[in-house]
C-alpha cells in the first residue's frame, strides 16, 4: 500500500494530479514509494554555537565544523533511534486510537515526477473524517481535480463531481482494510489512510532504522515536537503537538527510493467532532454516471528498479 499505482480509467494527467494524494499507510514499513513536497520550515536544533567574538557559521555547523546533533541524524544519547521519539509515536497512536471520531482539514503539497525526471509542484486540500472502523470521508481538491471517498459501513465510493461520475465496490471490512485493498488491487490512494492503523496496527511503527527530535516550533499557534524518522526508501517527519492532544499537526514524508526524491507535505488543522457529521458518509450518487474500477497495473518505473 506504500507504493503508487497507476488508476487505468484516469489519462496521464488526472493521474498526475492525482498522485499528490498518496500518503503511506504506514511510515515505517520497509518499502514505502509515495509522493511528496517541497522542503518544509528550516530546521533549527542541536547544541552548541560558534567561539565567542566570532560571527555564526553559515554552513549549518556548530562553527568548528561539526553539524549539530539533531541535523546531524543522531539523538542526544548518541543512538540511532531516540527512546523518546519512539514514546512519542506511541502516545500519539494511543491517542488516535482513542478518539470516536477523527476530523480534520489539511494543505497539502507534492513533488510530482514526471518520466523526464522533472518535479511539478501539486497543492491542494482535504477535509478529513473518520468513524472507526467502518466509516470514512475525505474530500480532496487539488490544483486539478475534486475527489470524493467514503466508506460507510458496506460500500467503498469514489466520487468525481466535476466529472460527473462516481465508482463503488462492495466492501464490509473495517474501512483500514478496506482502504488497504483499494490500493493494491485497483491502485486508489486515499490520503491519509494511515491515521486509522496509527494505534491500532501493532506493527504500525516497525521498520523504523533512524529517530531523533529536531526542534519544537510553532504551528498555527500551537507549540510541537518535530521529530524526524528514517526507514528503507521513506524519510520521514512529524510535528506532534505538545501536551495531552498529542495530535499529528504536520506531516512529511520524502521518497528516498526515487532519485528525484520528491516530497510530500500536509499540515493539518483538527476540528472538534460534530455529531451531525455522521449524516455525511453516505455517498450522494445522484446524477452521476457509474463506472467500474479498474485494476492497477504494474507500475514500470517501480518495476525497473
Amino acid at each position: 500500500m506504500l507504493a503508487p499505482h497507476p488508476l487505468g480509467y484516469h489519462t496521464r494527467a488526472l493521474l498526475l494530479a492525482v498522485s499528490m494524494a498518496l500518503i503511506p499507510a504506514a511510515f515505517a514499513q520497509p518499502a514505502p514509494t509515495p509522493p511528496d513536497n517541497p522542503p518544509t520550515q528550516g530546521q533549527q536544533g542541536g547544541s552548541g554555537g560558534p567561539p565567542q567574538n566570532q560571527p555564526a557559521p553559515t554552513d549549518g555547523t556548530t562553527g568548528q565544523g561539526q553539524m549539530p546533533p539533531a541535523l546531524a541524524g543522531i539523538a542526544e544519547n548518541g543512538e540511532a533511534i531516540d527512546p523518546k521519539a519512539m514514546e512519542a509515536l506511541k502516545k500519539m497512536g494511543e491517542y488516535l486510537a482513542s478518539m470516536k471520531m477523527l476530523m480534520f482539514k489539511a494543505r497539502i503539497f507534492a513533488d510530482v515526477v514526471l518520466e523526464n525526471e522533472q518535479k511539478l509542484l501539486i497543492g491542494g486540500k482535504v477535509t478529513y473524517m473518520a468513524m472507526p472502523p467502518n466509516q470514512l470521508r475525505v474530500d480532496l481538491t487539488t490544483d486539478s481535480i475534486t475527489r470524493r471517498f467514503l466508506h460507510a459501513g458496506n460500500k467503498f465510493t469514489m466520487i468525481a463531481p466535476r466529472n460527473g461520475y462516481f465508482a463503488e465496490m462492495q466492501a464490509t471490512e473495517p474501512t483500514a482494510q478496506v482502504l488497504s485493498k483499494a490500493a493494491k488491487e485497483y491502485g486508489i490512494e486515499v490520503p491519509f489512510a494511515d491515521l486509522l492503523e496509527w494505534g491500532r496496527k501493532p506493527d504500525a511503527w516497525a521498520g523504523i532504522k533512524e529517530g531523533f527530535l529536531v526542534n519544537s516550533p510553532m504551528i498555527n499557534g500551537q507549540r510541537t515536537k518535530h521529530w524526524a524518522f528514517r526507514s528503507e526508501n521513506l524519510d520521514w517527519e512529524i510535528w506532534i503537538k505538545v501536551g495531552d492532544q498529542p495530535l499529528p499537526l504536520r506531516i512529511s514524508t520524502v521518497n528516498t527510493r526515487d532519485p528525484a526524491k520528491p516530497r510530500f507535505l500536509a499540515t493539518l488543522k483538527w476540528m472538534k467532532a460534530k455529531p451531525e457529521a455522521a449524516k455525511k458518509f453516505i455517498a450522494n450518487t445522484e446524477k452521476l454516471k457509474q463506472i467500474p474500477f479498474k485494476k492497477a497495473e504494474p507500475n514500470k518505473k517501480e518495476a525497473s528498479q
